[in-house]
C-alpha cells in the first residue's frame, strides 16, 4: 500500500513545480526577446543597406542629414509613395506579360 503523503509534502511538491515553471517561463521569455532582438538587428541592417545603396551614403552624418530632409515629405506622403510603387510594379508586370504574349 502506497504511503500517504502529508499536506506539507504536497505543498513542497507544488512549490517545486511552481519554481520549475517559473524558470521555464523565464527561458521562453528570454528566447522570445533574443529572437525579437535578432529580427530587429537584421531589419536595421537591411534598411541601412538600402538607404546606403540608393543615396550613396558615406557616413552616419550624411545619412542623418538626408533622413531629416526626407522625414517631412515621407511622413506626409508615405501612403502615396508605397501605393505608387505597387502601381508601377503592376504596370511593369502587365507590360511584360503583354510583350511575352506578342512573341
Amino acid at each position: 500500500m502506497p504511503k500517504k503523503r502529508t499536506d506539507e509534502e504536497i505543498l513542497q511538491e507544488l512549490e517545486e513545480k511552481i519554481e520549475k515553471m517559473k524558470a521555464k517561463k523565464q527561458q521562453v521569455e528570454a528566447r522570445k526577446k533574443e529572437k525579437e532582438r535578432k529580427e530587429r538587428t537584421r531589419r536595421l541592417i537591411q534598411v541601412g543597406a538600402i538607404f546606403e545603396k540608393y543615396f550613396e551614403i558615406q557616413s552616419e552624418e550624411e545619412a542623418e542629414k538626408i533622413a531629416k530632409a526626407l522625414q517631412s515629405y515621407v511622413g506626409k506622403n508615405k501612403d502615396k509613395i508605397l501605393h505608387h510603387d505597387v502601381v508601377v510594379t503592376q504596370k511593369k508586370k502587365t507590360m511584360q506579360e503583354a510583350a511575352s504574349t506578342k512573341e
